[in-house]
């Protein structure tokens, strides 16, 4: 079930989940990160969804989280509405989720995008964290994983002194991966990349993802043991049987997810 504040297209082999506040410029609220929530979830429950691209509209991603909202909200509602932990929520999918921007994904925003696995732009796309000028600091994960993205010191810049990011900069730092071509849309270049995972083994996606997720969470030899582990996991998966077989007849396999 998803809320009005969010949609969910399904395509063949994979879904968009479409960020649609237009007024707000899709800024973050409780109802907005519900529904985002459970609509991911309804695409992890689908085993036909082997990717899902998370997108907004032109007029932005999202312009970060709703400040009337957070403004309004005593610490102990803060802490206490659940609102922090619909990140969390997001980043335990286990399928691939791949954001799509356009124009602004500032504050909350970028913090959703830096959740994703992979992250494209088209040119008009702006990437901050101005929190610090407004008398807040980011608060969705933003200092922790924005310095794995782009280094210590331009996170220091975009969270301190509010720096902005345009497409060129974001994919320079490696905070995206592309940058939608001309005459193309950036839903058209995540779509396609979408399509790509959803012709690979989903095992061996889901395992994948896991294994470099690790690498932000341990150090270099455990990471290694744990990609070891699943590689050798992996071997008794049908999957990997038909890719193996497919690859020596010189045909497509066809995976099924065992």
């Amino acid at each position: 079930m998803t809320s009005s504040l969010v949609k969910t297209e399904t395509q063949s082999g994979f879904a968009r989940v479409i960020l649609d506040r237009p007024a707000k410029r899709n800024a973050l609220n409780i109802e907005m990160l519900t529904g985002l929530v459970d609509a991911l979830r309804d695409c992890q429950a689908d085993s036909a969804i082997r990717a899902i691209v998370i997108c907004g509209s032109e007029r932005g991603f999202a312009a970060g989280a709703d400040i009337g909202s957070l403004a309004a909200a005593s610490p102990i509602e803060l802490y206490t509405s659940g609102f922090s932990e619909k990140w969390d929520e997001v980043a335990a999918i286990t399928k691939p989720l791949i954001a799509a921007i356009s124009s602004y994904a500032l504050g909350g925003g970028l913090e959703l995008a830096l959740i994703c696995d992979i992250v494209v732009a088209d040119r008009t796309a702006l990437f901050g964290l101005p929190e610090t000028a407004i008398g807040t600091i980011p608060g969705a994960g933003g200092t922790q994983r924005l310095v794995r993205a782009v280094g210590k010191s331009m996170a220091m810049e975009m969270v301190l002194a509010g720096r902005k990011l345009s497409a060129e900069e974001a994919r320079a730092c490696g905070l995206i991966s592309s940058i939608a071509g001309d005459g193309e849309t950036v839903e058209d270049l995540a779509c396609a990349i979408a399509e790509r995972i959803a012709q690979a083994a989903p095992i061996a996606v889901t395992m994948a993802k896991a294994a470099v997720l690790e690498s932000f969470e341990t150090p270099l030899s455990a990471g290694i043991r744990y990609e070891r582990s699943l590689s050798a996991l992996i071997a008794a998966s049908d999957d990997r049987a038909e890719g193996m077989r497919a690859f020596g007849a010189k045909e497509r396999p066809q995976f099924k997810g065992r």
